[in-house]
Parts: C-alpha cells; structure tokens; sequence
C-alpha cells in the first residue's frame, strides 16, 4: 500500500513554522507502513489539483491531505477535490447539522449558521462528509480509481484527532520495520559497505551523517521486513568492525 501525504498551506512555506508531521509520521511507522512521499504546496487549486493527478498516477493507494477547509478565500483544498473530480460542491446536510451543533456549543446556546460559514459543510457531490470531532469545518473522504483521499483541516487538534479516526484505519500493516544504528565512521567509508548489504538483503538504508560523527558517529536507518533487516543490521555491523581493522585511519 502506497502511502502519501499533501499538507496544504501558504503559512507553511513561509520558514516560520516547522511543517513536518512527525507524529503523523511516526503513528504510521507503528502501524508497520511508511510513506512513500511528503508534499507542501500553497493554497492554490491548480497546485492542490496537480498533486492529487500525481499521486493517483503513482499507484498511490491512501492519500492524507491537511489544510484548507475553513471558511476564508485561502482556503481551496475542498474547491481544488472538486475540480479534480469534475463534480459541484454541495452542502451536506448531515456536516450542516454538526455545524450547528458545534456553533451551538461554543455560544451554550442555538445559535443561526453564518452563510459564509456553510462553506465548511461543502463537499464535493458524491463524497462523504467526515465529521470533525473537534472543530466546525467538515473532513472530506473521496475514492478516486484505487485512490482513497481524506482530508482534514490543518489545525493541529483538528488534524490529529481526525487523523487518528479515518486515516490511521485504512492504513495496512505491511511488516516494515525499521533499526536505528550508529556507527563511528565517516559517510565515504559507509557508502561501500550500504551497497553490499542492500544488494545482499534488499533492505532500504538512510544515512543521516552526522558534523561530529568523530564524538558521537553518524546514524544510519534500515528499513523493511524485520528479519532481513536484523540480519542487514548484524552484517553492516561485521563489515564496519572488519573495515576499521582494516584501516587505522578512520
């Protein structure tokens, strides 16, 4: 299962705020899945739309989408699935009735929908409404071919708790695992021996050099199915010792 996720917002590529969703993240490593790849792009619809025709044409199987869904002019993630899909935005009864119930909350008392703020019940036609357990504007889940979108406001406690109650369920546990190691070696002498132990284990390796690696060495992550990656881990391991012994240099 190819995973993805497309966080939608002008403010975070502005270099004020960290837009790594890295709880996010690690919730669907737990999960035994990973994602194949992570994308930031403007409130733009034409950009929004681009990116959902690539990742169907990827194979892409669970597509998460944070961002956009509230009630201002910057907000066109809803707009963007819609055009995508070539079909009408329309207001869905049951997220109108959420909507009211939320506002009704806020207030401790009935209160009237704003017009403007119907926006946030909007979907577009023939997708479902995904109620948002801890704000007013809806979630969206569209099927596109094998393609299942949801998207989620990007409010941090909006995001997760949605995240957390539609998208994590769909996410399929495929054995991927992952091990941390840290070795005292720099990245040159490494790169042999990453070549050696995918060719012979087919796992997936991340080098994340370290500037005082000398002090504290630099980290590698190995990924894929448990055993191999144990049995990678142990080998990269032999072949590091061996090199040293080899070399007194490094």
């Amino acid at each position: 299962m190819r995973l993805e996720l497309l966080l939608v917002g002008d403010e975070l590529l502005t270099g004020q705020l960290d837009p790594y969703p890295a709880r996010i993240m690690k919730a669907i490593k737990q999960k035994g899945a990973h994602v194949s790849r992570l994308a930031v792009v403007e409130d733009d619809v034409a950009q929004i739309t681009a990116e959902l025709e690539l990742a169907r044409s990827r194979g892409t199987a669970l597509l998460l989408v944070t961002g956009g869904l509230g009630p201002t002019i910057d907000d066109v993630t809803r707009h963007a699935l819609a055009t995508y899909l070539k079909r009408p935005l329309v207001v869905d009864a049951e997220a109108e009735n959420w909507m009211k119930e939320a506002i009704s909350r806020r207030h401790g008392q009935d209160m009237p929908v704003p017009p403007a703020s119907l926006l946030m019940a909007q979907v577009p036609e023939g997708t479902r409404a995904l109620f948002n357990m801890t704000g007013v504007a809806c979630g969206i889940e569209a099927v596109v071919g094998n393609m299942t979108v949801i998207c989620v406001p990007g409010f941090p406690k909006e995001l997760w708790a949605m995240f957390e109650a539609y998208f994590l369920p769909l996410v399929v546990n495929e054995g991927i695992f992952e091990k941390e190691l840290w070795v005292m070696m720099g990245e040159s002498h490494l790169e042999p021996l990453f070549q050696q132990v995918v060719k012979e284990y087919g796992v997936r390796i991340a080098s994340l050099p370290k500037e005082d690696w000398r002090d504290r060495g630099n980290q590698v992550i190995m990924r894929g199915e448990r055993e191999a990656v144990e049995r990678a881990a142990k080998r990269f391991l032999e072949l590091v010792e061996r090199r040293k012994n080899e070399s007194a240099d490094l």
